[in-house]
């Protein structure tokens, strides 16, 4: 009788239900970037040349928008930072999205194993290897977090000369629940992002003709060398 009573209270007219804040959270598409406008990155001594759509920043100061460091964690200590591209907008803007990173980096007077041993992985995490534009690359994930999967780091190195050659793709969350109010991210927006930092990674080409050096990454298209 008393949830009859109650069924009937809530269904009056005018009765003030307090919606669901969750409820207001609908996934809504959001428009694609132009700014920061697209362009290709050259590194003229390693002879490598990426390209970046529209909506990435680019930094080769390691902490200008993220920690090299914190984010590669499997890289080794004398690995060098070269450079770093950044999402620059949020897909989903009502989930526990946090950041995406490409990494650039080196370890200079490397050995086959001991580059390939940077990607590895455990079973469960082990990709089959990568051909970017003639050259493989061993590649594997690490994730990491507390009561959640708070970063996902895709691996690749491919040794080119006597220089490990690494990019990290990642993709970092932080916990959802009732405190923050977002939704964790679901497998498809996970994958979606991916894809995007996948698309930098799989536009990398090198020019064949020299000897792979230490990277120095310059700007074309724009009046830089």
């Amino acid at each position: 009788m008393r949830a009859v009573l109650l069924f009937a209270l809530l269904a009056a007219p005018g009765f003030a239900q307090t919606p669901n804040p969750l409820s207001r959270l609908a996934p809504k598409p959001v428009p694609e970037p132009v700014n920061p406008p697209a362009r290709t990155l050259r590194d003229a001594r390693d002879q490598l040349t990426f390209d970046l759509p529209a909506g990435w920043n680019f930094s080769r100061h390691d902490g200008e928008f993220s920690t090299f460091a914190l984010d590669a964690r499997s890289a080794l200590a004398e690995t060098r930072f070269h450079a770093a591209a950044a999402l620059d907008f949020n897909p989903f803007p009502y989930s526990t999205f946090s950041g995406a990173f490409f990494y650039v980096s080196v370890t200079p007077r490397s050995t086959a194993l001991s580059c390939s041993n940077q990607a590895a992985a455990p079973a469960s995490h082990a990709s089959p290897p990568l051909t970017l534009d003639g050259t493989t690359f061993k590649r594997g994930y690490t994730e990491h977090g507390g009561s959640c999967i708070e970063s996902r780091d895709d691996v690749y190195t491919a040794l080119r000369g006597n220089n490990c050659l690494r990019f990290d793709l990642v993709i970092n969350t932080f916990c959802g629940g009732e405190v923050s109010g977002a939704r964790d991210m679901t497998p498809a927006e996970l994958n979606a992002v991916r894809g995007r930092i996948e698309g930098v990674l799989r536009s990398v080409r090198f020019d064949h003709s020299q000897a792979p050096g230490e990277p120095s990454l310059s700007r074309r298209g724009n009046g830089e060398n």
